[in-house]
């Protein structure tokens, strides 16, 4: 067997700076390394992950809050969150489950990855760890790695930034052996009492046959260093991708400003499109919750009438919406997640049928929905009514429900505009067209006798009029 595993050292402060980008993205490369940040852990007060700036300011990992204080007077200082680096190891594992199976997730800063059997697709350990450094790389987090002929062989080389890539064992083994007991996942009065005996390293302990481990020590340290050597299985609780979407991303700092949101929501939506890609969906709706600071949160509704899983699209859509949404506080964190999403459905395109342009029907009343309101746009849908003042009703733009129309029964001629009620003639016309009469309604109290016309005006206007049984005359409709 051979593992592969990826050990992010500073997962939390790379996140927050992604968001950082995401959130300023006019801020130049001196700009962002000038920030001092920290994370410090609230139970020891001591900062366990710092960026460049901060480092060479004289801040070192493991000091205490106040000494790093003193030495970096702008220091940003975040509380360290497992949860947020728990978030991200989620993300990374979704990201690199397009290019490679058997992940698993060691929280909050690690990734397990089975290799062997991912040899063949790739044909060789150099071709797959190019793909997947090359994936990587579009997270922009800090990663050390290494191979192992077991996960706690690679988790301890990985962990001290060994950052290589070989298969031949017997190296494996070689580079394995020359660390410290410390650097192990041994605890730290099992390493003591390791010491007190002469055991230093990692080969002085594979130098003792198993059984007089088991003899003079507990039955843990025998299942470690057999499961360090690969001689006694590791089970593992491999990742699958969940189902539903839903993503949380806390902002480096609060953002009151609702045009300063669609950076951070493009990271979101990247993450959307390798969900639904993975899954072969589209999304018809999402929900995304403002988490506002001392104003609760405020949900907006963003739709798409045919479907999108391209985060470009969806940019677009959320764009639009947005311009209508008032703050009522600083946003201090988003959440993404998906309210409808189906298979993706395919379109039969006709070959002969000419460019007719690179929006569809659908896309544009998403687009129409995204700036209006989805309750502000609405189709009209045929009804069987003879009545032209019923014959149509308001429908959903996207509804497909419609009565079946008889082949045999000849097309009417009707107006491009109908009036919204019939207004009297005053004007003098030529009848072309007609009488088609229309006796209808006695059965809802609004009956109609009427005989309908296709005339001409003096102004060459082509009208829809018709004449009731008192001989009055109405224009009801105009031909364009």
């Amino acid at each position: 067997m051979l593992w592969l595993y990826l050990h992010f050292p500073t997962l939390q402060l790379d996140t927050l700076f992604a968001s950082f980008k995401q959130a300023q993205p006019d801020a130049t490369d001196k700009q962002q390394e000038a920030l001092a940040v920290a994370i410090v852990d609230g139970r020891r007060h001591s900062v366990v992950q710092a960026n460049t700036h901060a480092l060479e300011q004289g801040v070192t990992l493991g000091m205490g809050l106040g000494s790093a204080a003193a030495l970096c007077q702008d220091l940003q200082v975040h509380p360290y969150d497992s949860d947020v680096e728990a978030r991200r190891l989620q993300d990374i594992a979704q990201w690199l489950y397009m290019i490679t199976s058997d992940i698993c997730l060691c929280p909050p800063n690690g990734l397990l990855l089975k290799v062997t059997n991912m040899l063949s697709l790739y044909d060789g350990i150099e071709n797959y760890w190019n793909a997947l450094q090359t994936h990587l790389a579009h997270l922009e987090v800090q990663t050390h790695y290494s191979t192992g002929v077991s996960p706690y062989a690679a988790m301890l080389m990985a962990k001290q930034g060994r950052n290589w890539i070989e298969s031949n064992r017997d190296k494996l083994n070689e580079s394995l052996a020359r660390y410290p007991l410390t650097c192990s996942e041994l605890p730290t009065k099992q390493v003591e009492k390791l010491q007190r005996v002469g055991i230093q390293t990692i080969q002085d302990l594979l130098g003792l046959p198993l059984p007089d481990i088991a003899k003079r020590f507990d039955i843990d340290l025998v299942n470690y260093t057999g499961r360090l050597t690969g001689q006694f299985k590791h089970p593992v609780d491999f990742y699958h991708p969940p189902e539903h979407f839903r993503q949380y991303l806390e902002l480096l700092f609060d953002i009151e400003n609702i045009d300063w949101l669609q950076k951070p929501l493009t990271r979101l939506f990247r993450q959307l499109e390798v969900f639904l890609k993975l899954r072969d969906k589209v999304a018809f709706e999402l929900s995304l919750t403002l988490h506002q600071r001392d104003h609760g949160d405020k949900s907006v509704s963003f739709h798409s009438a045919q479907g999108d899983y391209l985060a470009e699209k969806w940019q677009a859509l959320s764009a639009l919406t947005l311009e209508s949404i008032q703050l009522d506080g600083a946003v201090s964190g988003l959440t993404l997640s998906i309210v409808r999403a189906d298979e993706v459905q395919v379109h039969e395109h006709d070959l002969f049928s000419g460019v007719k342009g690179r929006q569809t029907a659908l896309e544009l009343i998403s687009t129409l929905q995204a700036k209006l309101g989805q309750h502000s746009v609405t189709s009209l849908k045929l009804t069987d009514d003879p009545r032209p003042e019923y014959a149509t009703q308001p429908s959903a733009p996207t509804a497909t429900d419609s009565p079946k129309v008889n082949a045999h029964l000849p097309i009417k001629l009707r107006p491009s505009l109908l009036f919204s009620s019939p207004m009297p003639l005053e004007q003098k016309v030529s009848i072309v067209v007609g009488p088609e009469r229309i006796v209808s309604g006695w059965w809802d109290g609004n009956p109609v006798k009427r005989d309908y016309y296709v005339a001409r005006s003096e102004q060459d206007q082509w009208l829809w009029v018709f004449r009731t049984e008192d001989k009055q005359w109405f224009i009801h409709g105009q031909f364009s």
